[in-house]
């Protein structure tokens, strides 16, 4: 009986020691492992967000005014700079898209003009927000250090974000036809932009090549510049009485 007992123990004793020994061990690989997928899923969402901004743009490019706005109000709202992870890579597509697809084609500027396809914009500008904003979120979510291993966003937070792009999608894709008017190419707009977002995570990621981002910044978004000082040297004469 004695021995029955004693072996009985030992039994147990190495039961417990197992359990101990391997199960944190797979939780926090487990983790890791969910954490890289969070990232590649960031990572994507970044790149169709950018995309409906790029789409956005081309649509609103019959009237440069209001593109350009659309671009300030996005930014503005973000309320981050250039240095933020999600901001700055925004800030580098939209440079691209006016480059290459609305500055070639001479757009018209008009003081209080609107584009057609404004309203179409401006009936989405919550989807917009949330996106910029959501994504920045999970994106510093993520970013925090790797020992940080209960760090994960939330399924539902990814289900949220994804029925959203949805939305956009499905506002932008009744007006198709004209941004593919205007030259808008998805899939050639895709493969120029996705050097921006695939260092997201990297911890030493290799500097983002693009020349002289702020003086191209100030040239986008030049006739905005001209326009407010035009407005305010309207302004001082008109109360000067003359």
């Amino acid at each position: 009986m004695e021995s029955m007992s004693l072996s009985h123990r030992v039994a147990r004793h190495n039961k417990k020691l197992q359990k101990s020994r391997y199960s944190p061990y797979s939780k926090e690989t487990n983790i890791i492992i969910e954490k890289e997928m969070q990232k590649d899923e960031a990572i994507r969402l970044g790149v169709e967000f950018s995309l409906f901004v790029a789409e956005a743009m081309v649509l609103l490019s019959d009237d440069i005014r209001s593109m350009l706005l659309f671009c300030l109000w996005l930014l503005k709202d973000a309320g981050k700079g250039i240095t933020a992870p999600v901001v700055g890579r925004l800030i580098f597509v939209m440079i691209y898209v006016f480059e290459t697809y609305i500055k070639p084609k001479n757009g018209v500027y008009q003081a209080g003009g609107k584009s057609k396809q404004w309203e179409l914009i401006v009936n989405s500008s919550q989807n917009f927000v949330f996106g910029i904003g959501e994504l920045d979120r999970i994106v510093l979510i993520l970013r925090k250090r790797e020992s940080s291993f209960g760090e994960l966003v939330k399924t539902s937070d990814f289900e949220h974000y994804n029925q959203e792009l949805k939305k956009l999608e499905e506002t932008l894709r009744s007006a198709k036809n004209v941004s593919e008017a205007y030259g808008f190419s998805r899939e050639a707009i895709k493969s120029n932009i996705l050097y921006l977002w695939k260092p997201l995570f990297e911890t030493s990621p290799p500097k983002v090549k693009v020349i002289n981002p702020k003086n191209r910044i100030l040239e986008m978004f030049k006739p905005l510049l001209i326009q407010a000082r035009e407005d305010a040297c309207s302004r001082l004469i008109a109360s000067l009485h003359i």
